[in-house]
């Protein structure tokens, strides 16, 4: 048993130090004179992606085969807390089984934007779904005695200049929007480890946030574990450390040590904060794990049938005009699509995993023996367009139904970089109608990781949204298309009409180094809910080979104070003649003119099974904090006065039941003068209503000046005017992607993206020496026309 207090003694300013920045590209640095080991990270959050040789954070390089569940955006219309805690437990044995003490997840970052190339890593639009989702795959996780790294905190809403970005948020949208899921994860499972982000928080980067690191995360919300950065997110070294930090990731070969340990002896640097670090950092290399002892060939088989129970129960039924679904036995089917046969699975980027097999739609039906007709539609790189639709057109009349695959193709969507439109390839929106024109008994199969335009939605019958849906996709579609299960999937975000719909719509990527989030905590249902605007699918919404009714509403108490509960009781009934699974949802309304307030919120959620005719009462239990409001003030948060009704039923949109519970709060409620756009939202918010909110104004965009570059600039901005660091950078953009299979691919546009527009001291830190600091400010003079001071390297 070690004595944490005596190991500190013991340890000298430079050990100390030493601790606090990471060994290699995944491992820590051990000190085993101290009886300090390494510890080992791996990516996440959907699977392991362990690199046994080289090692890169970017998903390029190969890894390990492991299991690919579906994306977080799959899994969370599984509305499946239990589900989700298996996935933990099933990475959790992976990773022992190749001596992975922490993996690096999950993300819970909000669905600010439905452009955001990242949302598929991510649960939702909602923080109390992604807290709780979150939280039951931290439990399941660490259940196992493997560490989670809860991320990306906070405010991480775009990949676009991602590393540069400075996120303007109000404090109300803040707490009860942008932290809130943080919240709700780290009270209910303890992550042993968080992950700051790459980002500026008003002003501040991640890494050196006092505020979030150690006001909020620590002193609000009681977190006892480490704070390691992003994967070259360390900005200022003592900053940090003084902030919260305890470990730089990966290791940029002790660069800021020396430095840092001047500052701690001017007293800059808080002695208390390197020894804090130090002691997360060691707490987490010496804790004991559980050894692996099983056979990893029959775990992955075994893993593999997970990922395919996961993605039948995420899969979610959008339209079933008819009874179209399930398919009868004696359909005579057409498959249409290159999606078909080449089906999505995942997302790319540093969560790209390496599974030992994939089924494709293909094959899925195959496998359950169904016969089929196939024609590819269209192809992903949009040759031969007009003679491929002709001809899926001509087959479609001699079918049955027809069974049409869209989606976005693997360059659309990634992280490093934002999509640029909401709409589905022309060529694939293109074909819906000639192929309803052809055979009206057509149903779309939904392959993507987050949502798009569906123009075409009138003129189809059926419609199954399949995200990104893991290794086993193809084989669990081809059960809920043969009605072998029944869909029970809900959607975890809104699917909106049109992208000029969203309210950040007007400003998302426009301005990427400042972004003002003036829509404030309307983001998702809580904007189109309150707005009254029509969409294609609100949150929570799913539909089912059955049909469920909702009765029996009860509160056990008509008012509720600080630190009471409330308990509600609802009947659920399966009224119609099949078995299958329903989400019943309870939301907290509000004054629909109440500024800064949603109209709805969801605060409680469960899944239950139901056989035909069979009913169950279900009781949620909803705590003050349920019907809690952030106060600025105070900074804390407050039971306001007043009424709420609480609403029960089965989407933001489609609430049967509800009964008024009397707030005994202390506060008179959120009634402050704001500009009206925060209290009735349409349309879009403007610059001068988020300033007056929030104080906080957007700064223009504008190109540094020859002259003026730094360190803090990328490859991009300093070869627009130097020939010379235009040809190292593409040297070095060539270097890093010849040897990829698909040179226009989706991992070579990433890698791409992050050479061009990663700050240069970043990827310093990044490649461990390799381009050192002596290099970057030759880069940095060169741009500059400092000719001489290249020559001799100052």
């Amino acid at each position: 048993m070690h004595d944490m207090k005596s190991t500190l003694r013991n340890l000298s300013p430079q050990e100390k130090m030493t601790l606090t920045s990471g060994h290699d590209f995944w491992t820590s640095e051990p000190l085993y004179s101290q009886d300090i080991p390494s510890f080992r990270m791996s990516d996440g959050p959907h699977g392991l992606r362990y690199q046994a040789q080289a090692s890169d954070h970017l998903g390029i390089n190969q890894s390990v085969p492991s299991t690919s569940f579906p994306t977080a955006s799959a899994s969370a219309c599984t509305w499946d807390k239990a589900l989700l805690a298996q996935m933990g437990q099933a990475i959790a044995k992976e990773a022992q089984s190749l001596k992975v003490d922490m993996v690096l997840g999950p993300g819970i970052n909000i669905k600010r934007n439905p452009l955001c190339g990242r949302n598929f890593e991510y649960f939702s639009e909602d923080p109390y779904l992604s807290g709780q989702l979150g939280a039951a795959w931290i439990k399941g996780l660490q259940g196992q005695g493997v560490a989670a790294c809860l991320k990306h905190f906070a405010c991480n809403n775009q990949e676009n200049d991602r590393l540069l970005s400075d996120s303007l948020v109000d404090p109300i949208a803040l707490h009860e929007l942008y932290l809130e899921a943080f919240r709700i994860a780290i009270k209910a499972s303890q992550p042993e480890s968080i992950m700051c982000a790459y980002n500026k928080i008003n002003g501040t980067y991640a890494s050196d946030n006092y505020y979030l690191l150690t006001q909020i995360l620590r002193r609000q919300w009681g977190f006892k574990g480490a704070v390691i950065t992003d994967w070259g997110a360390l900005n200022n070294k003592v900053n940090a450390l003084n902030a919260g930090t305890d470990l730089e990731m990966p290791s940029s070969s002790h660069m800021f040590d020396q430095a840092a340990l001047a500052d701690l002896k001017t007293g800059a640097l808080s002695a208390k904060a390197l020894d804090r670090a130090a002691r997360h950092v060691i707490t987490l290399a010496r804790k004991s794990r559980p050894k692996f002892n099983g056979d990893r060939a029959a775990l992955l088989a075994q893993n593999a049938g997970l990922a395919q129970k996961i993605a039948e129960n995420a899969i979610v039924l959008l339209k079933n005009t008819a009874g179209i679904l399930p398919l009868q036995p004696t359909d005579k089917l057409l498959v249409v699509g290159e999606m078909a046969q080449h089906t999505r699975y995942q997302g790319a980027g540093s969560s790209h995993i390496n599974p030992p097999s994939t089924v494709n739609i293909l094959e899925g039906l195959t496998a359950e023996n169904r016969q089929f007709d196939y024609e590819i539609g269209y192809r992903f790189d949009n040759q031969q367009t007009h003679t491929l639709a002709q001809a899926a057109s001509q087959s479609a009349r001699q079918a049955d139904k027809v069974i049409l695959v869209l989606g976005l193709p693997e360059v659309a969507e990634s992280e490093g970089f934002d999509r640029t439109s909401l709409d589905l390839p022309a060529n694939q929106n293109a074909l819906v109608p000639q192929l309803a024109k052809a055979n009206p008994n057509l149903i779309v199969l939904l392959v993507a990781g987050a949502p798009v335009t569906l123009s075409w939605l009138d003129k189809v019958k059926g419609l199954l949204n399949l995200y990104l849906g893991g290794q086993n996709v193809g084989q669990a579609c081809a059960r809920i298309l043969t009605g072998q299960v029944n869909p029970s999937g809900k959607l975890a975000e809104t699917y909106p009409i049109a992208y000029q719909d969203v309210p950040s719509a007007k400003i998302y990527d426009h301005n990427t180094r400042s972004v003002a989030y003036e829509e404030s905590l309307y983001v998702g249902y809580r904007y189109f809910d309150k707005a009254n605007m029509a969409v294609n699918f609100p949150f929570g919404f799913g539909l089912s080979y059955t049909t469920f009714a909702l009765s029996n509403l009860h509160s056990n108490t008509p008012h509720i104070a600080p630190g009471q509960e409330l308990n509600l009781s609802v009947t659920v009934t399966n009224t119609g003649t099949v078995a299958g699974q329903e989400v019943v949802q309870v939301y907290v309304g509000a004054d629909p003119r109440a500024p800064l307030t949603p109209l709805t919120a969801l605060k409680a959620f469960q899944k239950v099974a139901l056989a035909p005719g069979a009913s169950q009462t279900l009781t949620f239990t909803l705590s003050a904090q349920a019907f809690m409001q952030w106060d600025p003030d105070t900074e804390q948060w407050q039971l306001p006065k007043g009424s709420r009704r609480l609403y029960v039923g089965t989407s933001s949109r489609d609430l049967p039941l509800e009964t008024i519970v009397t707030l005994d709060g202390t506060t008179p409620g959120r009634s402050q003068a704001l500009p009206q756009w925060y209290s009735t939202p349409a349309g879009y918010p403007n610059a001068t209503d988020f300033e007056l909110l929030s104080n906080l104004r957007a700064r223009p965009m504008a190109p540094t000046p020859v002259g003026a570059f730094t360190p803090m600039n990328t490859p991009r901005e300093l070869s627009e005017n130097s020939i010379p660091v235009r040809q190292v950078t593409n040297l070095i953009r060539h270097y890093q992607t010849k040897d990829m299979a698909d040179p226009k691919g989706s991992e070579a546009q990433f890698m791409d993206k992050i050479i061009l527009d990663t700050p240069l001291i970043r990827l310093s830190q990044q490649t461990q020496g390799q381009f050192s600091l002596a290099m970057l400010k030759r880069l940095v003079a060169l741009a500059n026309h400092k000719y001489w001071r290249a020559l001799i390297g100052k």
